[in-house]
């Protein structure tokens, strides 16, 4: 077990090795009892894999791309009591098609920099997809009654040079979700962060962005539509390096792709 890297009230979060050096991310009960919250947890990210396999199949079949919500948050690879730690329950997960290592807490990259607005629109299109994954979840009728996860950017790694958004932790969820009260929250974290220059076309783009945070919308789905076809007019559809700048500075600064 390595560096602890979180912590919440009944379990740690470290980071750790397998036998194959694959990194991962392992959070431990704190008690035997607290291992309840590990075993729900588990369930709900099994969930989340088989229904996006479904998906992805679905997908294969009809010939068309691969949407790869897998991308969007960790893969639990197992979930198991550990003798040797009092019977406490141990969750492994790795990331996915990403090294760890290119991963930080989205809470400290927030802390730290500001981002600019081209680097905002695929955050906040990796937030909206997400949770339009759920839509999808909640709409397959062979489901159980879903909850949502509640938004809190603690719970979300981001890999800055190949785009990747990564759900890791459910710290809490809700039922009956209104996609309105979600992207208004979401648009806000995203208005708090990002510096919108004098372009006109990043003006609209913070028109939009406004109007998220003040109207939401009816879906999740809608929103990502809307943002999309605005991107598309004023852009194009192309990979922008993560771009930012460290707080309290004026200097620009980018992470490409390798």
């Amino acid at each position: 077990m390595g560096s602890r890297i979180g912590e919440a009230p009944k379990f740690r979060i470290y980071l750790g090795t397998m036998d194959d050096e694959q990194p991962v991310i392992l959070k431990v009960a704190k008690t035997f009892e607290d291992g309840d919250i590990l075993a729900r947890e588990a369930g709900k990210f099994n969930i989340l894999r088989s229904f996006e396999e479904q998906v992805a199949k679905f997908e294969a079949d009809q010939g068309g791309s691969n949407a790869h919500y897998d991308w969007l948050f960790a893969n639990l690879l197992s979930s198991f009591m550990e003798s040797t730690q009092g019977d406490r329950r141990i969750n492994v997960f790795a990331t996915p098609d990403i090294d760890l290592s290119k991963l930080i807490p989205l809470t400290k990259l927030h802390a730290e920099a500001e981002i600019d607005t081209r680097t905002s629109i695929w955050i906040l299109g990796r937030f909206l997809k997400f949770y339009g994954f759920f839509e999808l979840l909640a709409a397959d009728g062979d489901n159980p009654v879903i909850r949502y996860p509640i938004f809190s950017p603690d719970d979300y790694l981001i890999g800055p040079e190949r785009h990747r958004l990564i759900y890791y932790n459910f710290s809490g969820d809700v039922a009956d979700v209104v996609a309105y009260d979600f992207v208004k929250v979401i648009s806000k974290f995203i208005l708090n962060w990002v510096v919108v220059g004098d372009d006109p076309a990043e003006q609209e783009y913070l028109e939009l962005l406004k109007d998220f945070s003040e109207s939401g919308r009816d879906s999740f789905e809608e929103a990502h539509g809307d943002l999309y076809r605005l991107v598309e007019r004023l852009w194009g559809i192309q990979y922008h390096p993560f771009t930012y700048r460290d707080r309290s500075t004026i200097i620009w600064k980018t992470i490409k792709e390798d």
